[in-house]
């Protein structure tokens, strides 16, 4: 029984893995030197202990604490076709403590977003992208994060945690002292503490590291 169950879970993995495969197949996964770049910037007010959510397809994305109750957005569009720089947008929405950022970008050619967003040092956290690297740093609040192939990194991590579940489905889990970790292809590593906040953290190809406790 314990075959199979093992055999069950590996299967459950390895199809995940090639559900995400034909996104690093795709071109703009191998393409880093891009014909053609704009980059462009946007701030609203926000409130501190707000919840932010961020929606991004393709690129690296650096969450940081900002000095101001306001959300600060810096972005890259890059593309081998210029018309999709015209073409891509954001949607930045505010309503009272809630917010919300969503990258599009179309679908014909390479495109992608490279993205830093600074937030009050208080902010709860909703983020799901598809492909690259994520980064959250010196961020006080619940966290739910989610990336399809890539890396999640959370650095200057407060210590005031009450939950951390981090799970990768290929891949490793580093938890600097959060907890135990389980798993052989793929990683899940739970904590319980004395905190207020909850930190879920899951990539389906990569790895995830957490530092600073």
């Amino acid at each position: 029984m314990p075959g199979k169950t093992l055999r069950r879970g590996l299967h459950k993995t390895i199809l995940g893995f090639l559900l995400l495969v034909p996104f690093c197949a795709a071109p703009w996964c191998a393409a880093r030197d891009w014909n053609y770049e704009e980059t462009r910037s946007d701030a609203r007010d926000f409130v501190a202990g707000g919840l932010l959510h961020v929606q991004l397809t393709v690129g690296d994305l650096h969450i940081r604490r900002g000095d101001s109750n306001v959300i600060k957005i810096r972005y890259t569009v890059k593309s081998s076709r210029e018309g999709n720089l015209r073409d891509a947008r954001v949607d930045f929405d505010v309503h009272g403590g809630e917010a919300r950022i969503e990258f599009h970008s179309p679908y014909r050619g390479n495109t992608q977003f490279d993205v830093e967003i600074e937030v009050p040092g208080k902010t709860n956290l909703e983020v799901h992208s598809k492909v690259g690297d994520m980064t959250v740093e010196d961020i006080e609040g619940d966290k739910d994060l989610t990336l399809g192939v890539g890396d999640i990194h959370l650095n200057k991590m407060h210590p005031e945690y009450r939950v951390v579940h981090a799970s990768t489905g290929i891949g490793d889990v580093d938890g600097d002292g959060y907890g135990t970790k389980s798993g052989w292809l793929g990683k899940t590593l739970k904590y319980r503490g004395d905190g207020r906040y909850e930190l879920r953290a899951h990539v389906g190809v990569g790895d995830i590291r957490l530092e600073g406790k």
